[in-house]
């Protein structure tokens, strides 16, 4: 064996015995940290209900969406940081207890659902952090769940300040508090009958000063609970930018309806789905499948038909998705952080196949180092940019095929391509009917034919055998996008 060899290992060897001695030390397991966010289920009239009687209870409620939606995003990326991935646990306690079903299939994520106790709200709280300091969790972080400016540097400084202090207390614009962490039950703070003053986050302090523990606070932020408070967020893209997603189809649209379902259920409000069935061309046959879904027959080709979405597209985000894919968690928050990157113009997900084959996680891996490295995702990885960008580009320029890597590459010359790490599950098949090394070399063959100028019918021809060409239509001439 080489010596290089042989000092790797012992510094290995040396580096885990370090590790061994600090569980030792920390009583034989590393500390255990807890997430709470405090939720309600989005019910127009059980939501913001003082917003409600000014602005009216439905638009009260949709608000609320985007700021669950928000939180649940934020706290999202606090657990995939690198520290946290593994001694952070995060719970989402909610009411009413009967609508977990519905929680659970609009809000999924890394986290466990909890209903939560009976009481008023400081009981309730209270009981939440008892349940889980019994489950033996050492640091515990509760926030709320509309809270405009939250951020992940609250989270990551509040469990910082659990290091040193006992408490920790992050001030609510409107006198209350919008986080409180402990590290030990301390049910006194929690026994107040009145939790709707301004007085709150005073009382709190004062009842922690007279029992002589060490508080930490954080920066003060923003609850939205009236008319008034809506001028914190009126310039927040989160909260004013919506998503069109856009889906070429081809087949019986019944196959879709799984797909919609779990699109549907994560749907921020004013974010609608737009599946354009290649076959004919008839604006007057739009067909309205949900209130949030249209269905759309234009001329056959993936390029075609995407332009043709976008065109019909109301949001300032498009999402341009492939209809055999599980769709990420949390994927409108995701979409949204394109318009708060700086000089992000185009982004996608993480490809994943969810398989167990090895040759078939290589192909996902390979896929996502291109992407890290070369910068050039493809479609099946969810792509998507803000619409001024894709009518600054052209939209589609290929017809048929490698219209993904085209527009990606015509991004590219106008800023940086953002790459969210949450995986984005597709479809195998494709891989194991025509065999994975089979079609991994017919797909980079086909790549370099369209790298050297391959006509885009030649490609598509090579690709898919010369009678699906016969089925093709003549491109429309005129209108956006259309080249």
């Amino acid at each position: 064996m080489p010596t290089w060899a042989y000092i790797f290992l012992i510094m290995a060897g040396m580096l885990f015995s370090l590790k061994l001695l600090y569980v030792a030390a920390a009583g034989g397991a590393l500390p255990r940290k807890a997430l709470i966010v405090f939720l309600k289920y989005p019910e127009a009239g059980r939501v913001k209900t003082r917003l409600g009687r000014e602005i009216g209870l439905e638009k009260a409620m949709n608000l609320y969406q985007k700021l669950l939606r928000r939180t649940l995003g934020i706290a999202s990326d606090f657990k995939s940081s690198q520290d946290n991935q593994d001694d952070l646990d995060i719970f989402l306690f909610f009411s009413p207890p009967e609508r977990k079903a519905e929680l659970t299939k609009g809000y999924p994520g890394p986290w466990e659902f909890a209903p939560q106790a009976d009481g008023h709200l400081g009981e309730r709280m209270g009981l939440a952090f008892r349940d889980l300091f019994c489950k033996g969790y050492e640091q515990i972080v509760l926030v709320g769940s509309d809270v405009a400016d939250l951020t992940v540097s609250d989270m990551t400084e509040a469990f910082g300040l659990l290091k040193e202090k006992e408490v920790v207390l992050g001030p609510a614009k409107d006198g209350g508090f919008y986080l409180i962490g402990l590290t030990f039950p301390f049910e006194k703070i929690f026994r107040f009958d009145s939790w709707s003053t301004s007085s709150i986050f005073k009382r709190t302090l004062q009842c922690l000063d007279n029992a002589d523990l060490t508080v930490g606070t954080l920066s003060e932020r923003k609850d939205i609970d009236q008319a008034e408070d809506l001028v914190y967020i009126k310039d927040q893209s989160l909260f004013t930018d919506q998503i069109s997603i856009i889906m070429p189809f081809m087949g019986r649209v019944s196959r879709l309806t799984s797909l919609i379902n779990s699109l549907e259920a994560q749907l921020w409000p004013g974010d609608e789905i737009i599946i354009v069935k290649g076959g004919s061309f008839s604006e007057k046959r739009i067909e309205d499948i949900t209130p949030k879904t249209r269905l759309v027959p234009g001329p056959r080709g993936r390029g075609i038909q995407l332009n043709h979405g976008a065109r019909l597209g109301e949001g300032k985000l498009f999402w341009f998705l492939h209809a055999d894919i599980v769709p990420p968690t949390n994927f409108g928050y995701h979409i949204r952080k394109l318009s708060q990157t700086a000089d992000a113009v185009l982004g996608c997900f993480k490809l994943d196949y969810g398989a167990s084959r090895f040759s078939l996680r290589m192909v996902a891996g390979y896929a996502n180092l291109r992407t890290r490295y070369l910068r050039l995702p493809y479609g099946d990885q969810g792509l998507f940019c803000s619409r001024e960008v894709f009518e600054k580009v052209g939209g589609f320029t290929k017809q048929f095929l490698f219209e993904d890597v085209d527009l990606v590459r015509a991004c590219k010359k106008l800023g940086k391509i953002m790459i969210i790490p949450q995986p984005l599950y597709s479809s195998p098949q494709r891989y194991l009917m025509g065999g994975i090394l089979r079609t991994s070399f017919k797909n980079q063959f086909l790549m370099l034919f369209y790298l050297l100028g391959m006509n885009d019918r030649r490609l598509y021809s090579l690709y898919y055998g010369r009678n699906r060409m016969r089925e093709l239509r003549p491109l429309e001439q005129g209108g956006l996008y259309a080249k």
